[in-house]
């Protein structure tokens, strides 16, 4: 902010919310939300409008955030992957 005004945001309707980060164009904000099981990213413009931009539900909680490109066309975010394996041993 040019000004160095403090601008306070309220996002309507939602909670759980983690990390936030400017969009290229600052006009509005990534705002990671923690829900109880995975994770999401919302963008939130200036006035406090949320909209879900990507969702991931895993088993247990999760983060993300979102990075975008100096040019605003790209947008960079952490996601996550589950793994497992499986041995059975017989006649050990």
């Amino acid at each position: 902010m040019a000004g160095g005004e403090t601008r306070e945001v309220n996002v309507k309707g939602w909670n759980g919310l983690w990390a936030i980060g400017w969009a290229a164009d600052s006009k509005g904000l990534f705002v990671s939300r923690y829900p109880s099981s995975g994770t999401m990213l919302l963008y939130v413009n200036l006035e406090g409008r949320a909209s879900v931009l990507w969702e991931q539900k895993l088993t247990g909680r999760y983060w993300t955030w979102g990075t975008p490109s100096p040019n605003g066309r790209y947008l960079a975010l952490l996601g996550w992957s589950e793994d497992s394996n499986v041995w059975l041993l017989e006649n050990f």
